[in-house]
């Protein structure tokens, strides 16, 4: 298995810069890939010890935020580095990473984790949610380098861990840090000797932060003019369907929609505006008309603040199966719609069942969501408050992370 994994590796390095001279992404994705060892060459820790974190892409990223302020803020002041699979999640964030440094992960071949392990030298290593790279994890053994899985986890059907070498790479981990009851459950049944910990998801304590801290755009606000909002997260084109039918069936002054599309390309735009098939304001002309009852946000980066002005959000992808972050605006004491795609997020699952969140089958049940609600503002507050109450509930794992690791800082 191990030589097996090593040919598909080098033949995925060798392929991509290949495709990379045809394809835009993959040329971007290999030109950050050369630039990582040049930012590894000028790390200067001074002294301080290293704690390498690595995500795949965006979304793990955010769930090791809320762990990334509090080693900042940790009396040991350890150097940050933080290390990425995906462009999604470097390229989205590289300017404004929560470390005092940042780039792609060098491809997982033994040459190159041999080198990065032995540069960096990191105190201790965290890897997120179940990035696992075996080279890297071998590397770190034979250095002796402690090394968890934060908020890991697990499901039903893992190949990778219905194998020895799956499970071999595991038990490499000092422990594992489940997110969830389930994940700690299929953990300690595959490693019945491996220390476990049931940590909780971190990132509950990022939208709860979000949530307290965050203030509403003053423009946002002077679009919505007191009128009922529904904010649309991460839309794909099956939500924005069900919205240009319910603008074409519901003439409603009082009613207003902000739409944050999850890919803001020029055409993927021209799209949107073509479906709904009336007046749009978007965000890039600075021009938040009031007289218009559709406002898209054609950039990236600010849908939290954009949820703060929703009375209603509906979180895209769950027509799909990639649903996006309902706990953003579920932090925020408001209902949520969602598509009927949603089994795989326990913490949707439980927001479902605790009726919080609404997941919806088709357009008639999208249009009597949302005239109960405007009909009953007593339900979309009881609906929030299940919300809020639920993400609170749910917060503190990474205290929980830095009190497990704590003895590895010092």
């Amino acid at each position: 298995m191990t030589a097996i994994y090593a040919i598909v590796t080098q033949l995925a390095e060798w392929s991509i810069r290949l495709l990379g001279m045809v394809n835009p992404k993959l040329r971007s994705w290999a030109k950050g890939h050369k630039q990582s060892w040049k930012i590894l060459d000028e790390l200067h820790p001074n002294g301080r010890k290293v704690i390498w974190v690595h995500v795949a892409s965006l979304g793990e990223y955010q769930q090791a935020v809320p762990v990334l302020k509090a080693l900042k803020d940790h009396e040991t002041s350890p150097f940050l580095l933080v290390t990425f699979f995906s462009a999604s999640g470097y390229e989205v964030v590289k300017n404004k990473v929560v470390a005092d440094a940042a780039c792609y992960l060098p491809l997982d071949t033994p040459s190159n984790a041999e080198r990065f392990v032995a540069k960096v030298r990191p105190t201790i290593a965290l890897f997120v949610k179940y990035e696992i790279w075996p080279n890297y994890l071998r590397a770190l053994t034979r250095y002796k380098i402690k090394h968890f899985l934060i908020a890991a986890r697990f499901y039903e059907g893992q190949r990778l861990f219905q194998y020895d070498f799956g499970r071999k790479l595991l038990d490499s981990f000092e422990a594992l840090l489940c997110q969830d009851e389930h994940s700690l459950a299929l953990a300690q049944k595959m490693l019945p000797s491996k220390k476990t910990l049931l940590s909780g998801d971190t990132r509950f304590d990022q939208v709860i932060t979000l949530a307290e801290n965050e203030q509403p755009i003053e423009a946002i606000e002077a679009f919505k003019n007191g009128r009922f909002c529904l904010v649309v997260g991460s839309s794909w084109h099956e939500e924005e369907v069900l919205i240009a039918q319910y603008l074409s069936e519901h003439v409603d002054d009082h009613f207003c929609v902000i739409i944050a599309p999850h890919k803001t390309s020029l055409n993927r735009i021209a799209q949107l505006k073509s479906a709904v098939n009336e007046r749009v304001a978007l965000w890039s002309d600075q021009k938040t008309n009031g007289l218009c009852r559709v406002l898209v946000i054609d950039t990236i980066g600010l849908l939290n603040r954009v949820y703060k002005s929703a009375d209603v959000a509906f979180v895209g992808g769950g027509f799909r199966s990639g649903l996006h972050n309902t706990l953003e605006p579920a932090a925020l004491s408001i209902p949520v719609l969602i598509g009927p795609k949603y089994e795989t997020f326990p913490e949707v699952k439980s927001l479902v069942e605790h009726r919080g969140v609404l997941a919806l089958i088709d357009y008639n049940d999208f249009e009597s969501a949302l005239l109960n609600f405007i009909k009953q503002p007593e339900l979309m507050r009881q609906m929030g408050q299940i919300n809020g109450e639920f993400v609170r509930k749910n917060g503190g794992a990474t205290q929980r992370i830095l009190a497990f690791i704590k003895d590895y800082l010092r």
